[in-house]
């Protein structure tokens, strides 16, 4: 399932025109029926802060999918959030050789943070949670929080 956040203020920024709580039913459901579910999980859209990616980990706790994925967003030529950054893209590598995925966003927190929100998602949902990983990735996420994209 394309969750995308578990930050509801997140899901209204995407106009995803689905509300936190439906995604959780829709993953009860397919669970109550015996069928295995996955999520996506999309760090990075714009305004998404500590709060939000906190809300993401509650949100995937609360599912308990069998599989979770995540990327940081990337902007796509043609598309509202391509509009929203345009004038804040910096492209990595030559023209010819990167695609979409390899844009950064200035003033965005640092690929560092992503990673560090990536470490701390799987820390809180792995099947027997360790407290001194989680304590360890929260503390670099928060440490990482004032890194941006140059």
């Amino acid at each position: 399932m394309g969750a995308e956040s578990g930050s509801q203020r997140i899901l209204d920024a995407m106009h995803r025109g689905v509300r936190v709580e439906q995604v959780q039913g829709a993953v009860a459901c397919c669970r109550a029926a015996g069928i295995e579910t996955g999520m996506f999980i999309m760090w990075g859209y714009e305004g998404e802060e500590i709060p939000d990616i906190e809300a993401t980990i509650s949100h995937v706790k609360t599912c308990g999918p069998e599989v979770c994925l995540t990327t940081v967003s990337y902007p796509i030529a043609g598309t509202p959030y391509h509009d929203e950054v345009r004038s804040r893209l910096v492209t990595i590598g030559a023209w010819r050789e990167s695609t979409d995925r390899e844009a950064a966003i200035r003033t965005r927190h640092s690929r560092r943070f992503y990673q560090l929100a990536d470490e701390l998602l799987k820390a809180e949902i792995a099947p027997e949670p360790d407290a001194l990983r989680v304590r360890t990735a929260r503390a670099g996420l928060l440490a990482a929080a004032q890194e941006v994209e140059a």
